[in-house]
């Protein structure tokens, strides 16, 4: 069984029903889990494979781990901002099994922890003081974009939780994930480099998915202010992974 959680709230209604259009069809059930909502959505009752779910509070992203996984073989984690082509379950589950046996966790946007080199120019020098601060570790990644073209699997040290794939078994629970609202890709992270899963982006061709712009997002208003409580989190897993960058095998 394949089933996607999706965490959403009212700002992003405009994109919501498209995302759901696209994924429903794909999977066996989509949990979407309905922050600040006081009701479920009419319009999206149509859709029978969707379980909407009101939180008992405002679980921003962490409700995406909120929806009970028992009996599910994978777990696709997506994002409200995000147009999923017709083929994307499937090619994600063959690219998935296709990887080297053991726990792991793939998907599409990825980061890689690398301290910058030190060089005279604007851009290199500032890079370089950045990085002297421990607290400005979040911005000592190689960034894998969605959009970007990718020839081939590579290990990373960080997957975005809006384009994943994870066996439900390697789910983290929810008393884990809970209290990392904003950062819970680092908080997978964490979770996945403690218990030996490893961490993969997979290939695509370029533009094989598109981000949806909105005004609001987590990067502009939390990860850019470089909390320190999240650099600490990065710091436990940045920067430890072996063959970093290089094909799984």
């Amino acid at each position: 069984m394949i089933v996607a959680n999706l965490a959403t709230f009212p700002p992003r209604c405009s994109n919501l029903e498209k995302v759901v259009k696209s994924i429903s069809p794909q999977v066996d059930r989509l949990n979407l889990v309905l922050n600040e909502y006081s009701e479920v959505l009419p319009e999206l009752e149509a859709y029978p494979n969707v379980k909407m779910i009101l939180p008992p509070r405002d679980l921003k992203d962490v409700g995406k781990f909120f929806p009970d996984v028992t009996g599910a073989d994978y777990v696709f984690l997506i994002d409200d901002d995000i147009e999923y082509p017709a083929d994307y379950i499937e090619r994600t589950v063959a690219a998935f099994n296709a990887l080297p046996p053991g726990p792991k966790v793939a998907g599409y946007y990825a980061s890689i922890y690398a301290m910058p080199k030190f060089g005279l120019l604007p851009g290199q020098l500032k890079a370089w003081l950045l990085s002297k601060s421990r607290r400005r570790i979040a911005r000592c990644r190689r960034v894998f974009k969605l959009i970007d073209k990718l020839e081939h699997s590579a290990l990373v040290d960080q997957v975005a939780t809006g384009a994943l794939i994870i066996r439900a078994a390697d789910m983290p629970p929810f008393s884990y994930m809970e209290g990392s609202e904003k950062f819970v890709d680092v908080r997978l992270s964490k979770w996945c480099f403690e218990q030996g899963i490893a961490a993969i982006v997979l290939p695509r061709e370029a533009e094989w998915m598109h981000e949806v712009p909105f005004d609001e997002s987590i990067w502009k208003g939390f990860t850019k202010k470089d909390p320190p409580h999240v650099a600490k989190e990065i710091w436990s897993y940045a920067f430890k992974t072996p063959r970093v960058g290089e094909r799984p095998v």
